[in-house]
Parts: structure tokens; C-alpha cells; sequence
């Protein structure tokens, strides 16, 4: 019988191998450019500049209360980091470790999110920028995160995000950013090899995997099992209060096309209809009937 769990297993196991290798065969050639004294030359034509893109979002372990007006009382929820952005920055700091580089955080918020960036950036991050903003709707946040990308930091090699919010699970902004910017778009990966200025990404198929090469710049969504995120330590917490977010409040609040009215408790819409009718065609016609009078249908 196959067995898939069995199947993916195996797969990460050959992936751990593979990456395994892949680095001893790195940490030899890099002993021999530094017997020649080639090394420094060789690190600094690969350095890579990662943007990661990261959402905060309410923990979906908190308890959702509301308040008398019908809002979200946010004082009794915690908020995080996005799992999924949680993966793409582990990797794009996996990739400065091995290559070099610089990782800087964008993020779409408010005050409040300065506290989150502050402990995410502990993980190894260089920089964020914070670009103040209560707009959610994802063409306004993509464009808002391409302008600033653009004045900030154009000379990107790769962006990275996760490949959905698991808040509102609509997955829009990373495509929209990469439209905005030109740049090639690859969603969903598992795997990332970069060789130069080609990046090799690996998507997860339901029967076989499919590799695609794209040129970088690029932009790269990943999800669940790309990687394991690392833990800051109490230590690197300590020491990241000299690591810079830069605040960006000059935001135009005016170019959204679509605003939250509101957020309330979904109504309990459990209802359980008896018809007493033995045809079957008879039967069905009045009980839509009756869903319809109730505005279930």
C-alpha cells in the first residue's frame, strides 16, 4: 500500500541530505578560496539583499471579545507574527548565514506593531521598516509596500513572504507586490537553492514536485515545512534594541477603495427544519421555501 506520510518523510529526509552535502561541499570550496586568498572576493559577489514581508495578526489562540459598540475589544487579544512570515524569515536568514547579506523587515501597521517587529527582529534580521497605516485591503497595502520598497531599498535581490495570512486567508499581497514591482512571482515553495542569480524553487505537488528556476530579483512565498523558525534567545532579545526600525507615517489614508464597516460575533444560524411530505420533489420545494423565508438561501 503507499503510504504518502511514509513518501514525505522520505522526501525530507533526501532534502536534508541533499542540504547537508550542498554545505560540505560549500565549506570546501571555502576553505580553498581562503588558502588562495580568493575567499573574500568570492563572499562578496554573492552577498544577497532579502526584504521579508511580515503581517501582524491576532493570535488564534486569544479570545475574541467584543465590546458594547459591536468592535473588537483588542486589549484582550495578543498579537504575533503570521506563522507563514515566521518561515520566511527563518529562510531568508538561513540564506544571509550562507551567502552574506543584509535581511530587512517590511511591515504594514500601527504602533502596536512595533513591539512584534522588536521581538521577530531578534531572530537575525539587520533592519524593518514599519510603514504606519490602518489600511488592510490588500491593494492598498501591496501598493503602499511597493512604493516603498522602491525608495528604500530598489536594489533588492529577493523578497520573501509567507504564503497566506492566516487571519483573513486571502494570500493576495505578495502576487500584487511582485505585479507592482516587475519582478517574477513563484508561490508556495518548499525549497529554495540559490546559484548565483538564478533561485531554484521546489513547489509541493499532490503526486510529484515541480522545480522552477527564476531570475532574481524575485519574489518567493513559502509555506509549512520549508523550514523550522529558530527561538530568540534572552540574549539576542537584549542586544536587539540597537537594531533600527524606521517609521513611516507620511501615508496617504486616502487611496483605498474598500474599508472594514464592521466586525461582530457570527450568528448562531442552526436550524433544523422537519417536512412532513413523503414526495421527495414536493419535499424539496418547501424546504427551500422555507430557507429561502429565512434568508438562509
Amino acid at each position: 500500500m503507499f503510504n504518502s506520510r511514509s513518501k514525505r518523510r522520505n522526501d525530507c529526509f533526501h532534502r536534508e541530505a541533499k542540504s547537508h552535502f550542498c554545505r560540505k561541499i560549500n565549506l570546501r570550496k571555502k576553505s580553498f578560496l581562503l588558502s588562495k586568498g580568493l575567499f573574500s572576493t568570492f563572499k562578496e559577489s554573492l552577498t544577497v539583499k532579502i526584504l521579508v514581508l511580515v503581517k501582524e495578526i491576532i493570535d488564534t489562540n486569544s479570545k475574541i471579545v467584543f465590546n458594547k459598540q459591536k468592535k473588537l475589544d483588542e486589549s484582550q487579544v495578543k498579537w504575533v507574527v503570521n506563522l507563514y512570515d515566521e518561515y520566511a524569515l527563518e529562510e531568508a536568514i538561513r540564506i544571509k548565514e550562507q551567502f552574506g547579506g543584509e535581511v530587512v523587515i517590511y511591515s504594514v501597521g500601527n504602533d502596536r506593531t512595533k513591539d512584534t517587529l522588536n521581538y521577530i527582529m531578534s531572530m537575525g534580521a539587520d533592519r524593518a521598516v514599519l510603514i504606519k497605516s490602518e489600511l488592510t485591503d490588500a491593494k492598498s497595502v501591496s501598493e503602499i509596500l511597493a512604493k516603498q520598497i522602491r525608495e528604500k531599498d530598489a536594489d533588492f535581490d529577493l523578497i520573501l513572504a509567507g504564503w497566506i495570512g492566516i487571519d483573513w486567508n486571502r494570500g493576495q499581497v505578495p502576487g500584487r507586490v511582485s505585479s507592482v514591482l516587475e519582478v517574477p512571482f513563484v508561490n508556495v515553495v518548499i525549497d529554495i537553492d540559490i546559484n548565483g542569480k538564478i533561485v531554484t524553487c521546489e513547489k509541493e505537488g499532490e503526486s510529484s514536485n515541480e522545480i522552477i528556476d527564476v531570475q532574481l530579483p524575485a519574489l518567493i512565498t513559502v509555506q509549512r515545512g520549508i523550514n523550522e523558525p529558530r527561538y530568540p534567545s534572552v540574549l539576542s532579545i537584549m542586544d536587539n534594541t540597537e537594531k533600527k526600525i524606521e517609521i513611516v507615517d507620511n501615508i496617504d489614508q486616502s487611496t483605498t477603495k474598500k474599508a472594514i464597516i464592521k466586525i461582530e460575533p457570527e450568528k448562531n444560524r442552526k436550524k433544523t427544519y422537519m417536512i412532513n411530505e413523503s414526495d421527495p420533489e414536493l419535499a424539496v420545494k418547501m424546504l427551500m421555501k422555507k430557507m429561502i423565508a429565512d434568508k438562509v438561501m
